[in-house]
């Protein structure tokens, strides 16, 4: 096979600190960034520009009517959270609908899964811990793949090489979603980073290559290997994708429930400032009373669109990167300033 045959794949991702040249910042904000901490954040920032617009004359705490036409501006376009809140709702409810007839299905079919699980790893039973669960597949994986580079030993030149290339480029990954995985629970960002970064497509379509390619030059050992290996890879991609997809249905949850949480007293007390603040201002108080109340009003309006804004950017975040990546088809997007590496198997 010459050079330009050669398999590619994206280099195995430790994480994206090797990925990003936007560094520590674009990581946080984009993926593993506390969306509370960053929403707190967002918001400081939103009230330190109200006292800024405030002192340059363009927010005017002295008139009445300038603070409550911009306060209902600013509910009216709170409003529409309603429907965003409860199409979140459908949609993480219509996943929870169904007969006896399709639960009892969906439970043959995830009864069937492990089973399959556990004729491949060996490991009886089953975890039932999602995080334990992906640990377990992954590390028989490597055990495969180192099994793999035994069996190659002394075999032609080329088969070798490729073999140890393989081998030494995705055993790195392996350990450290193995060690990532030792002590986590489902939930923590840090199964999502495993989850979102595992590099299973492009090591299935090596290995389909090296299995198709050197298909006269393998041992029978070694050909049981790769079998194992491409079931290994597939039962690794199902469960990453159904874990993708338990991790965003809570976040969308979560995401509905803080925007009810936020969203109900901000409209409370933008309908109070509303009404009442012109009898505020007749009280005579300090000028900078009326500076604060006007830019913590602002603040508190903003504080679902802030919410909002952050998590969907992480959910969209992770749905744009694994959007098409399906088996040996890969399509992963990038987050912005990211830059894929690749490499060749010589």
């Amino acid at each position: 096979m010459s050079d330009e045959d050669a398999p590619t794949a994206s280099q195995p991702d430790a994480g994206l600190a090797e990925r990003l040249e936007a560094g520590e910042l674009v990581r946080w904000i984009y993926l593993y960034g506390d969306r509370r901490r960053l929403s707190a954040i967002l918001l400081a920032a939103v009230f330190g520009v109200s006292l800024v617009l405030i002192r340059a004359g363009l927010i005017t705490p002295a008139e009445a009517g300038d603070v409550t036409t911009l306060s209902g501006a600013l509910i009216g376009g709170m409003l529409p959270f309603i429907t965003v809140v409860l199409a979140i709702n459908q949609l993480i409810l219509s996943e929870e609908f169904g007969s006896t007839g399709a639960f009892f299905q969906r439970l043959e079919e995830t009864a069937e899964y492990r089973r399959r699980i556990e004729d491949h790893t060996g490991y009886r039973p089953s975890p039932a811990e999602p995080s334990e669960f992906l640990r377990v597949l992954i590390e028989a994986k490597r055990k495969t793949a180192l099994g793999l580079q035994n069996a190659c030993r002394d075999r032609p030149d080329d088969v070798e090489s490729r073999v140890d290339s393989f081998v030494s480029q995705t055993d790195p990954q392996d350990r450290d979603a193995i060690e990532t995985l030792a002590d986590v629970r489902f939930g923590s960002f840090d199964v999502i980073s495993v989850i979102l970064h595992y590099n299973d497509p492009w090591q299935l379509q090596i290995v389909r290559q090296l299995r198709e390619r050197h298909r006269d030059s393998l041992p029978g050992p070694a050909d049981e290997q790769l079998e194992r290996l491409e079931e290994l890879l597939g039962d690794i991609h199902i469960a990453r994708q159904y874990f993708k997809s338990v991790y965003m249905q809570q976040e969308l949850a979560d995401l509905s429930k803080i925007l009810l949480y936020v969203g109900f007293p901000t409209l409370l007390g933008g309908a109070f400032v509303i009404i009442a603040y012109g009898n505020l201002l007749a009280l005579g108080l300090h000028f900078y009373v009326y500076v604060l109340v006007v830019s913590a009003t602002i603040t508190a309006l903003f504080s679902p669109f802030a919410v909002l804004l952050l998590y969907v950017l992480r959910i969209a975040t992770i749905a744009r990167r694994t959007a098409a990546d399906f088996g040996p088809f890969v399509l992963q997007q990038e987050l912005p300033e990211e830059e894929t590496k690749t490499l060749e198997f010589s």
